[in-house]
């Protein structure tokens, strides 16, 4: 009995620590990603006055702005990436839905999108698949839903107004380029450490060889499906292709915006319920990329931020302070 009681108290142990890690890993996220105070402040119930503060004051988008004009080695070397990446043409894809058009411009207007300046689309295609995902275009990017997505029971508007902001932070923040520059940077750095290390493997060979010689010595509740029913559903379109793999701390700050979209708007759980509706089905489509995270645990750090209205952006803060 003595053994079993020890054995249930490491295992506890255990898992208080692993929860205090991961916890203190939501915290750090928060204060790096979180949406400036300027942006919790906003007082219109307008969208787009929402994204207009986001942009305007997200600080490390601002910072890799300036950066990217550089071009220097690492930043050439990011642009030539996502000059090579495939861009997508809706005008020439017969997976798009094109009777629900009217429906996906609508939704861009109600999430304050459609009038930023910003050149993006948002459109719904045939497949099979539950995703929602951003493409790059010619001028700019476009967002799409599957008719998978849009199909299941118990969605509702405002959880499609999430899954919509999600992907305009990917797009709207350049997200696919700024991977690229942050893989560039890492490499750059890399090179340059491993050419230390090869001189200095070169320096100690050449000093063995010297010794040797010398000594010897890693929400609405509105079922859209039916309003697709019987179109296209012999078109069975992987999305795959088109998705880009986005880093972890990219799509938990795409999670965390678009949560504080739908809580400016009073509706903040409807995210939250928006990504238990997407369940294992969508991680499913994931699998091979290690780095994303899993529903669970984007449901689980959405919950820490609820828990936690204290925290929010660590310098955002700092400034804020300053200024009163």
């Amino acid at each position: 009995m003595k053994k079993v009681i020890f054995i249930f108290t490491i295992i506890l142990f255990a898992n208080n620590i692993y929860s205090a890690n991961i916890e203190k890993q939501y915290k750090k996220l928060i204060e790096k990603l979180d949406v400036a105070e300027e942006v919790k402040n906003v007082k219109s119930n307008k969208p787009s006055a929402f994204w207009e503060a986001v942009i305007n004051n997200n600080a490390s988008y601002a910072k890799f702005l300036k950066d990217i004009k550089k071009n220097k080695c690492a930043e050439k070397e990011a642009l030539n990436k996502i000059a090579q990446i495939y861009r997508y043409y809706p005008e020439y894809d017969g997976s798009i839905i094109e009777k629900m058009q009217g429906f996906c411009d609508t939704l861009m207007i109600c999430v304050g999108i459609d009038n930023l300046g910003i050149n993006c689309s948002l459109h719904v295609v045939s497949s099979y698949e539950v995703n929602a995902y951003t493409v790059l275009t010619e001028k700019g990017f476009a967002m799409c839903l599957t008719t998978g997505l849009i199909s299941l029971k118990n969605l509702t508007y405002e959880m499609l107004m999430g899954y919509v902001a999600h992907e305009f932070v990917h797009g709207a923040l350049l997200h696919q380029v700024r991977a690229f520059y942050a893989q560039a940077k890492e490499r750059r750095k890399n090179q340059l450490w491993g050419g230390i290390a090869i001189a200095l493997n070169g320096f100690a060979a050449g000093m063995e060889s010297y010794n040797a010689a010398a000594y010897g010595i890693p929400t609405s509740g509105i079922n859209y499906g039916a309003n697709i029913a019987n179109i296209g559903n012999d078109i069975k379109t992987t999305t795959l292709k088109h998705s880009f793999k986005y880093s972890r701390e990219q799509e938990f700050e795409a999670d965390l915006i678009a949560f504080r979209f739908l809580e400016h708007l009073g509706l903040g759980y409807e995210f939250i319920r928006g990504l238990y509706l997407l369940g294992t089905t969508y991680d499913q489509l994931y699998n091979d990329y290690s780095d994303h995270p899993t529903t669970k645990s984007r449901i689980d750090f959405l919950k820490y931020v609820q828990a936690h209205p204290d925290l929010g952006n660590k310098d955002s803060l700092k400034k804020h302070k300053s200024t009163k």
